[in-house]
């Protein structure tokens, strides 16, 4: 570092019992040392307790539906990973000394005191970690990347461990790296964060923030031998990665291009590798997908079966943690127990998994393990940067004939606008005519669910078994029980299913994920029908109880005569192979929320509507007195009005059947008619 560039800046320092001052390049040279030189305390405990609950696979639903394209192949163990991310703090902290940027001592020597680990789920493994690595890891990418004036020792990258439907488990604990995000959706930044802090910088965060709200993950395992000697050892020569559904006679050909991996990972990677000449490609993405079907006779599900104790291994977590970079296009993840540790790096043009080997986070040198961290947050960062980057080059290059933009000039309320349109559920799908697709659902027994958006394009797809009616009997008095017997056929003629083809999420509920569904029946005629409908999953056995007594209300509703507003549910499912239950109905359209937001691009507390839509919202709560039904959880986003200016109120899960009780339908109406004066449902 230049003298010449330093401030004349001096900083009293206790050596020896001695007052004395110390020049600013020798503080910072001796608080980064003492800063990075960092790892776990000797004598980390894990209490010796152990739920009665087994183990449970860390396969999820969507990690079956992967497109082949995007799907892990391999696995390389690279054992220099901590050594290139120790040598991307190192040139990150010289460039920043050469632009003759200070450090503040006070701020960043706090947390380096570590206290003694006494670990009792993976949660406390999860906590810790933030605590003493993650939060000086963020301290310091906000300071050395993004805001080198700033001097609060705080960061609006935030370690979020609040994953919407993810159980909490003693086995497992998942976190991401995320930006704070405010009410209206933009970045949260106090004036401490703000000062020194460039607009074209802020704008910059926010496109980040909306186009990777994910930007790393980390999975945190209790520190029992379990773990720990899953963590250490790792059979890599494994042919087959990745997994699918295992629905016999019905197979996708899919096409999909993933999206590129950034300029700087794959130089990286190939110096680490020791690579001459082309090395590690950085493949452009298209938009362009393609699927062919073949089907056979006869469709053949695949049940449960019953099996012993589940048996960790690192390979079905690595399979789990790829399929969850590709859906949140992430590059990076993290699997640590307390003790031992591994970093992987996706490249998804080769689609392989790097990993490095089992890091000791107790005893490593040469880094230490604060610095590796440090290290790994610059790199997320810096790739997720490149990759928002080259992603607005390409999107300028393709968009109109008109005057083009540059990233730097885009107004803040255009990227919250647009990006907030995005994720409001305005999914690009083709219309269809509706077809009275409805009373040829009825007796389906067998829906055929497969996904097709992002990294998601079903090779095979997931077997869901009808466990309930649909509404649209023919009888509105008769009742079915489809429980009995649900899973003993094994095979299924084209007259006994119907497919439906999952786009991207509508949004995700208080028990569940929500989906645009295309669904497809072909009659015997050889007539195709189509229609647009909502498929709504729900994966935990709490959220799936939820799900049946929304079902239940459903179906008692549909057996009352005079009640308005109500959608047309077509029957409740179950996949035994991924464990997820889904309710099939009617597309209502967008809810009055999510309206709102498509003219603000912004969260409002109060929604406009016109005196007819009031009046027929009114009317509609006022009718499910009829059917005693006490939908206890009016919103604006549960009110939906479709193309057709059509009105609905959606999302019984937290309905009640009350007979008789007034009491509990005025409040639904007091509860309507706050939200139309913008007031909460709390407020008297």
């Amino acid at each position: 570092m230049n003298a010449n560039t330093l401030k004349p800046l001096f900083v009293l320092s206790i050596v020896g019992g001695t007052i004395m001052p110390l020049a600013e390049e020798e503080l910072l040279r001796q608080l980064l040392d003492k800063s990075f030189k960092v790892n776990y305390p000797p004598g980390l405990y894990q209490k010796d307790v152990r739920p009665d609950s087994p183990i449970e696979p860390p396969f999820k639903f969507y990690d079956l539906h992967i497109g082949s394209n995007h799907s892990l192949q391999r696995v390389v163990l690279l054992p220099s990973i901590p050594h290139l991310l120790s040598k991307i703090c190192d040139s990150t902290v010289q460039e920043f000394l050469a632009n003759g940027h200070a450090i503040s001592s006070q701020v960043f020597e706090r947390c380096l005191d570590m206290a003694q680990a006494r670990f009792s789920d993976a949660r406390s493994v999860n906590v810790f970690y933030n605590i003493h690595i993650g939060a000086i890891s963020r301290a310091y990418l906000f300071k050395l990347c993004v805001n080198p004036d700033s001097e609060t020792g705080n960061s609006p990258f935030s370690y979020t461990s609040h994953i919407v439907n993810e159980p909490k488990s003693f086995y497992i604990s998942k976190a991401y790296l995320t930006l704070y995000e405010d009410h209206s959706g933009g970045i949260h930044l106090d004036d401490e964060l703000k000062e020194g802090l460039s607009q074209s910088t802020e704008y910059e965060l926010l496109a980040l923030l909306k186009r990777f709200p994910r930007l790393a993950m980390w999975y945190h395992f209790p520190m029992v031998d379990t773990f720990t000697t899953m963590l250490q050892n790792i059979a890599p020569d494994i042919r087959s990665w990745g997994r699918e559904s295992r629905t016999a006679g019905y197979r996708f050909i899919t096409q999909t291009i993933p999206p590129p991996d950034s300029q700087m990972l794959a130089e990286k990677l190939n110096g680490a590798l020791g690579t001459t000449g082309k090395g590690l490609s950085v493949r452009r993405s298209t938009s362009n997908r393609k699927s062919i079907a073949r089907v056979k006779k006869t469709i053949s599900p695949p049940f449960a079966t019953e099996r012993n104790r589940y048996r960790p291994s690192l390979r079905h977590y690595l399979e789990h943690a790829w399929a969850q970079a590709a859906i949140h296009d992430t590059t990076f993840m993290t699997f640590q127990c307390g003790r031992y540790e591994r970093i992987g790096i996706r490249h998804r043009a080769s689609q392989t998994l790097y990993l490095s080997e089992v890091i000791d986070t107790v005893n490593i040198k040469d880094p230490h393990y604060q610095k590796i961290h440090v290290g790994l947050h610059i790199a997320i960062y810096q790739d997720a940067l490149e990759r928002t980057r080259s992603q607005d080059i390409v999107q300028q290059k393709l968009g109109s004939k008109g005057k083009k933009r540059g990233s730097d000039s885009l107004e803040y309320q255009d990227i919250l606008r647009s990006k907030k349109r995005r994720r409001a559920g305005d999914a690009m799908v083709p219309t269809y005519i509706p077809s009275n697709i409805g009373k040829h659902l009825v007796d389906r027994k067998l829906a055929l669910v497969s996904l097709d958006y992002d990294a998601l394009s079903s090779s095979v797809p997931s077997s869901f078994i009808r466990i309930g009616e649909s509404c649209k009997r023919i009888s509105s008095r008769e009742e079915t029980d489809w429980t009995k017997d649900a899973f003993e056929q094994n095979k299924f003629e084209s007259k006994e299913y119907f497919t439906l083809t999952l786009l991207a999420p509508l949004g995700n509920g208080a028990i569940g994920t929500a989906h645009s569904a295309l669904a497809e029946v072909k009659l015997e005629s050889g007539e195709v029908l189509r229609e647009r409908l909502v498929f709504k999953l729900a994966f935990t056995e709490k959220n799936q109880e939820k799900l049946r007594n929304e079902f239940d209300i459903y179906c008692h509703m549909s057996r009352v005569d005079g009640i308005e507003g109500i959608l047309d549910v077509h029957g409740l499912f179950y996949d035994a192979e991924s464990k997820t239950m889904g309710l099939l109905m009617a597309d209502g359209g967008n809810s009055l929320q999510k309206r709102e937001m498509g003219r603000t691009g912004s969260y409002a507390d109060k929604v406009t509507t016109t005196p007819k839509e009031r009046e027929v919202f009114r009317r509609i709560v006022e009718s499910l007195r009829l059917a005693k039904v006490f939908h206890n959880d009016i919103r604006a986003d549960n009110l939906t009005i479709d193309s057709n200016g059509n009105a609905f109120i959606t999302d019984f899960d937290s309905a009640e059947y009350r007979y008789p009780d007034d009491i509990a339908m005025k409040e639904d109406m007091r509860c309507l008619n706050a939200m139309f004066e913008g007031k909460s449902r709390y407020d008297s």
